[in-house]
């Protein structure tokens, strides 16, 4: 009872942080043949990335070895009295894998040593969590452009926004989804401290070079108590220095002249040129080894990816990535770790486009450059069963894109950005002025304590707490505070901009607790997970505009403070059974909920200083091409002529960022649901894993997630009342698609966030996956995934235009913000193939084939929603009918192949030369069209699959 008790104390005052996992873990029993534990055990660890470790078994025969570096070349050794000594070498230990040993010692009349070379369990039989760990072997012999999101691409499930041929797509980061969780909800992670960048959920700080990194690791389910979304977990595992120097050099490259030709005439007939690579160079070098030895070790790595690309429209596409880190690590005493990290990420790009190179002209490019600096510093201890572990990270991010034709002149001096979107959407003169600089501060503490028999099982208790500060400070700025929006049929907008400089501040504070509990061959994982979120707008300053400076003149801000954090309570709940006992074969069941990581979300929203526009109609009444003040004129939306007084807000065709009835007030005018909550995902996964062979184990899995209480804005009237759907009317039919559109009656003054009760996501998927780990000459990577991923409204919506299109259709989130705006992405079936074969004479070959379902053409035409917007999509099928995901595009296959030599020096000493073939097959398969029904250009071609290119290089390794 008083253990019990104690156990209990434990819990209550655990708490958690975000993500951070266990590196490696050795852990285990050990029995006579009989079955019973075997107390007093000497097990003795060593490797070539940590002293030698040594332990004894518990009274229940238990023993374990946490926070393991990665590595391939562990050795244990049992050893007692009277029984055969066990060694086991050559084991491998991946990030956040526990290997567990049950281990049986024979009696010997004379000592006698058992050795076992290289078998290393290969299930988990106490972890649900679902993913993959890519190794530095992998990283570098694979054919593949080595970026992190390449390597999503070769995940089970993981879709990706844009196929990268060779390195084609290196230079820009990627919008990647996994298994039905949220882009919002992804998190980046190195050696488990987060890097995420709150002000863009999802996307990584900066360009960490994967040759660098001793593993990559993607997590897409069954996430445990240490995180606190369903997302994507990524995670760079660092490379670490070791008793014996060892090191790496690499360098790798292609050229246009190794090219092939798979441009097509539909394109050709377009204007557009033969897209590929121009030139790519890789290199960089590794080194690492002891200060002192057994104590004190260090680490450096340096990278360069030179990057130079064509795009489509013929114009350069130039990417300089520098990416280098040093590392420390002490032993301070026997139970005693510390290790101080320093990265240092920079980014130069020349031709960055913002809406994808087939659809803007060369002058509206950006030039991107800022550097990334990251700092970590990390303690553990280690009391008797009780690991404690701390960690303090800092990452500064910035980064400018700075617009092609320079930054802007003064007024009446530049070119104007310009939009067309008839007959066809494409974009000219210019482009706006964007910086930001997002610094980033956490502290996140955890423990794990091993307790045994306490209520007839042995417990794993983890525990923890985290913090986390950022802020982001941004401008964006156009030139003369207009653009040119030109709808066709003589419908010319000009849209009003204040300058946007925006401070965003941020704070999260959580807690967690988890208990594995061991029975035998069954465990059972309970956790509770407590998470608190607070952003607020803070010191902000908006000069006025040169238009209507009635609602947007000058404004000043020194903070705005939502009226409630974010709080989430997040139960997770995971059973385990080893049917067999020997850990071959196990059935997993994981029960989850989670929170979504709200970045700036309620501080962002009631921002009084937020984007603030005025869209108008622009007559140019002197035909001179540049706006003034008399030709803006609002919509009368009667008659749909310019005609209405420009100070009228009943005549514009879209507004953000202010309050109607006090447009200069920096009191926030948007208002929060009292009761407004995260929204969550709900997830129920079912697994079979069966280990077939040695190093070889298949699994079945099941996943149902549901993510709802989503966010749901409506507007609030000038009486203070919420919107309804009264506020709307049918104002007009569009006989192209066969469907009625809406306008609103009253544009509201505010806007209200509160939940929604009835709409959902939904995602099941059924999943095979594949995995033998590198033996006896070869490895293979494989899954098959069939999923069905869709949108429900439940009646929850107050503008019917899109309903019926969306409304149990599929959930295919747009690409955005990185190059590419014309890509959904949902394929309801994918396989993914990844091999190696080590052939005689030091040849190996190796290979990656993707297939999967095309993905979303969405359908539309171009309507004026009174009220609402002009130029607005009205979604459906050319005669009528139809839902969200049943245009699609071809379906896409992708075969790269790689041959390498090997040459082998000494023992430690090689030399690699190799060639890679990406898109080996020479395959075009088309992955953009033009969804828009009423352009000349409906169902054309705007992007194929760049050409086969080969690759050669060579790598030194120490």
């Amino acid at each position: 009872m008083k253990k019990a008790f104690s156990l209990l104390i434990l819990l209550c005052l655990a708490g958690a942080f975000s993500f951070a996992q266990d590196y490696g873990a050795v852990k285990g029993t050990v029995t006579d043949p009989e079955g019973n534990p075997l107390p007093g055990v000497n097990v003795t660890l060593t490797g070539s990335k940590t002293p030698p470790r040594t332990t004894v078994t518990s009274e229940k025969g238990n023993f374990r070895f946490l926070n393991l570096p990665v590595a391939s070349d562990y050795a244990v050794k049992f050893e007692l009295l009277g029984f055969k000594t066990i060694l086991r070498e050559k084991q491998v230990i991946s990030y956040g894998k526990d290997v567990i040993y049950d281990v049986k010692m024979e009696q010997a009349t004379l000592a006698e040593e058992v050795t076992v070379v290289g078998r290393t369990p290969v299930i988990d039989t106490k972890r649900t969590q679902v993913g993959v760990n890519i190794t530095s072997d992998q990283i570098m012999s694979l054919p593949t452009s080595r970026n992190p999101w390449v390597m999503m691409a070769l995940a089970p499930g993981m879709m990706i926004d844009r196929e990268d041929v060779g390195g084609s797509d290196a230079g820009q980061q990627s919008a990647y989804y996994g298994h039905g969780s949220s882009g919002g909800d992804q998190t980046w992670n190195v050696d488990g401290a987060n890097i995420t960048d709150y002000s863009a959920l999802g996307a990584a700080p900066a360009y960490l070079n994967l040759a660098s990194y001793e593993e990559l690791q993607i997590n897409y389910g069954n996430n445990d108590v240490r995180t606190q979304t369903g997302g994507v977990q990524i995670n760079f595992v660092t490379k670490r220095g070791g008793n014996n120097f060892s090191g790496s050099f690499y360098m790798d490259a292609e050229d246009k002249n190794w090219q092939s030709k798979n441009f097509t005439t539909e394109l050709k007939n377009q204007g557009f040129q033969p897209p590929g690579i121009n030139r790519i160079y890789l290199y960089g070098a590794n080194f690492g080894g002891p200060l002192i030895k057994d104590h004190a070790w260090f680490y450096g790595s340096w990278g360069i990816q030179d990057l130079h690309t064509l795009t489509i429209s013929g114009a350069k596409d130039d990417t300089w990535l520098q990416s280098g880190y040093a590392k420390l690590d002490f032993q301070l005493s026997k139970n005693t770790r510390a290790s101080g990290f320093l990265e240092y990420d920079s980014k130069i790009k020349f031709g960055r486009t913002a809406w994808g190179s087939s659809y803007q002209a060369p002058e509206t490019l950006y030039n991107q450059d800022g550097p990334t600096y990251i700092v970590k510093g990390e303690l553990e201890q280690m009391f008797g069963n009780l690991f404690l572990n701390a960690k303090v990270i800092y990452s500064h991010n910035s980064f400018y894109l700075h617009p092609a034709l320079g930054s802007r002149q003064p007024f009446g001096q530049g070119p104007i950005m310009r939009r067309t979107y008839s007959p066809s959407e494409y974009h000219t003169g210019n482009v706006d002025d964007y910086g930001t600089v997002r610094p980033t501060f956490n502290v996140n503490f955890n423990g794990n304590l091993f307790v045994e028999d306490v209520l007839g099982a042995n417990h794993e208790i983890k525990f923890g707490a985290d913090y986390v500060q950022s802020t982001v400070s941004t401008y964006d700025l156009y030139q003369d505070n207009y653009e040119v929006v030109d709808y066709g049929d003589g419908w010319v907008e000009a849209w009003l901009h204040q300058d946007y400089l925006l401070n965003l501040w941020l704070a999260k504070y959580a807690v967690f607790a988890q208990d594995t509990m061991t029975w035998g061959k069954f465990s059972l994982n309970l956790g509770l997970r407590f998470d608190i979120e607070d952003s607020r707008a803070k010191n902000e300053h908006q000069p006025a505009s040169p238009w209507l400076s009635k609602y947007l003149g000058d404004i000043t801000l020194t903070e705005a403070k939502p009226p409630k954090t974010l709080n989430t309570l997040s139960p997770r709940l995971s059973l385990i059974y080893d049917l067999t006992g020997d850990g071959k074969n196990v059935f997993k069941i994981n029960v989850a909920r989670y929170g979504s990581q709200s970045g700036y979300n309620l501080g962002g929203f009631i921002n009084p200083l937020g984007w603030r526009e005025i869209d108008l109609r622009w007559v140019d009444k002197n035909g001179d091409n540049k706006l003034q003040a008399d030709e803006l004129f609002g919509t009368d939306w009667d008659t749909s002529e310019p005609t209405v007084d420009p100070l009228n807000p009943d005549g514009w065709s879209y507004y953000s960022g202010f309050d109607l009835a006090n447009p200069l007030s920096s009191t926030p005018f948007n208002k929060v649901d009292s009761n407004y909550t995260s929204p969550v995902l709900d997830e129920l996964s079912v697994s079979f894993e069966k280990e077939i062979i040695s190093d070889f184990v298949a699994r079945v899995e099941f996943f149902y997630k549901k993510s709802h209480n989503l966010t749901w804005d409506k507007g609030i009237m000038s009486d203070g009342s919420i919107e309804t759907a009264d506020n709307y009317y049918v104002a007009g039919h569009n006989s192209q698609i066969d469907k009625d559109y809406y306008g609103r009656y009253a544009y509201p003054s505010a806007s209200y966030r509160t939940n929604s009760e009835n709409s959902y996501t939904r995602y099941i998927a059924g999943e095979l996956v594949l995995k033998k780990r590198l033996s006896n000459n070869w490895m293979l990577d494989g899954s098959i995934t069939y999923m069905d991923w869709k949108y429900f409204y439940g009646g929850d919506y107050l503008n019917p235009s899109n309903v019926v299109y969306y409304d149990g259709g599929v959930q295919a989130p747009q690409s955005g913000g990185s190059g590419f705006s014309d890509v959904f992405v949902n394929s309801r079936w994918m396989g993914k193939l990844t091999g190696l074969y080590q052939f005689p004479f030091g040849l190996n070959a190796s290979f990656t084939f993707l297939a999967r379902e095309g993905y979303v053409i969405p359908t539309y035409v171009k309507v004026t929603m009174p009220r609402i917007g002009s130029g607005r999509n009205l979604y459906g099928h050319a005669g009528g009918g139809g839902l969200f995901g049943d245009t699609r595009l071809s379906n896409f296959t992708e075969l790269n192949l790689r041959l390498e030599k090997v040459f082998k020096l000494t023992e430690a000493t090689t030399v690699v030369v190799a060639a890679d073939a990406f898109n080996a097959l020479n395959s075009n398969t088309t992955l953009a069209k033009v969804g828009q029904i009423t352009s000349t250009k409906f169902m054309v071609t705007q992007r194929i699959l760049n050409p086969r290119v080969f690759r050669f290089g060579i790598r030194f390794t120490f």
